[in-house]
């Protein structure tokens, strides 16, 4: 069929009549908004207490204890190596690694010198603190230094060496 103007109707070509005026849209409701990003607090979520039921008792525990109890089951009793590896890196990041053995006494060579910072000097050098040298001394307040917390770096100025 042909319209009077010879245009030929077929896929992709419908008939006049039913094609969109100008200046009509097709979408007359339009395009919907986008939804914005939810606006959520992580850390009020995590600290968030839920009561847990332990054999015959119902402890409460924050979400984050709750999340570290079933890692550290996973990986113990499980032997799951990604829950493992896991959890050794949380440890690590928070500090909460073994330290190194000694009979019980460190002896510091210098009264200023942080706990932490001690440490990080045993756990590197297999050395006796009281063979500590000064390039081990200088290496362990450059690893310091470069790791140091808000709360040590307050210490320091204030003078304290915890």
């Amino acid at each position: 069929m042909a319209d009077s103007d010879d245009y030929e109707v077929g896929y992709g070509r419908p008939p006049k009549a039913t094609q969109f005026k100008k200046g009509q849209s097709g979408n007359r409701g339009g395009r919907r908004r986008k939804s914005g990003p939810i606006k959520i607090d992580p850390l009020r979520i995590l600290d968030e207490v839920f009561p847990v039921r332990s054999g015959d008792q119902v402890k409460h525990m924050s979400a984050k204890e709750v999340e570290l109890r079933r890692i550290l089951k996973r990986a113990i009793q499980d032997r799951h190596l990604p829950a493992m590896i896991h959890l050794l890196d949380l440890f690590e990041k928070h500090g909460c690694t073994d330290r190194p053995q000694t009979d019980g006494v460190i002896t510091l060579p210098t009264n200023s010198m942080p706990r932490r910072m001690a440490y990080m000097i045993l756990d590197r050098f297999p050395i006796l603190p009281k063979d500590w040298e000064k390039r081990h001394i200088a290496w362990g307040r450059k690893q310091y230094e470069a790791t140091m917390t808000d709360r040590e770096r307050e210490y320091e100025a204030a003078g304290i060496f915890p």
